[in-house]
């Protein structure tokens, strides 16, 4: 399958949030937005994404790379299937995503690294890249078309992101 984009996608998204440009979910939304031509703004994509940070708001419920998985892969999926279908595969991106890290809950997940800030971060860097690998992978499988116009997207560099930081910020 299409093995290359769906690296390309988890590459950006894991770098948006690295970078600190971008929280879990919209990282991913973003990531899927630009890697997939989703026909969203950056802002609009990011904006969709905005609540799921932190466990949907810092209410440390469902995660947000996983709130963000399933947003990127409806958003998508609701071009070409039907509404039953869009619910059929977000529930296998949960259930793929539960299956894996043992849990959906954002505060079961850092519990563990919670007391840590480096591991915690690192955790949430590599959910953030399975979340968008696993939504990537969950579109493509159902509408693999949408590869034959994909653009890969591009990592930012640290400077870029950095003065987005910095322009924010002065705003």
């Amino acid at each position: 399958m299409n093995d290359d984009l769906v690296q390309s996608m988890a590459d950006r998204a894991e770098a948006l949030f690295a970078n600190r440009e971008m929280y879990c979910g919209e990282a991913i939304m973003t990531a899927l937005n630009e890697g997939l031509g989703g026909g969203l703004e950056r802002e609009q994509a990011r904006g969709l994404a905005m609540g799921f940070g932190e466990g949907i708001g810092k209410a440390g419920c469902l995660c947000g790379a996983l709130g963000g998985a399933v947003l990127a892969a409806s958003w998508f999926l609701s071009r070409g299937l039907d509404p039953r279908d869009v619910r059929e595969a977000a529930r296998e991106v949960h259930d793929r995503f539960k299956k894996e890290h043992g849990s959906s809950c954002c505060r079961v997940l850092i519990k563990p690294v919670k007391a840590d800030p480096p591991k915690h971060f690192s955790q949430c860097t590599g959910l953030t890249r399975k979340g968008a690998e696993l939504a990537a992978r969950v579109i493509l499988e159902r509408l693999p078309e949408l590869a034959s116009g994909a653009a890969p997207p591009r990592k930012p560099s640290r400077l870029a992101s950095l003065l987005r930081r910095l322009a924010a910020a002065v705003e």
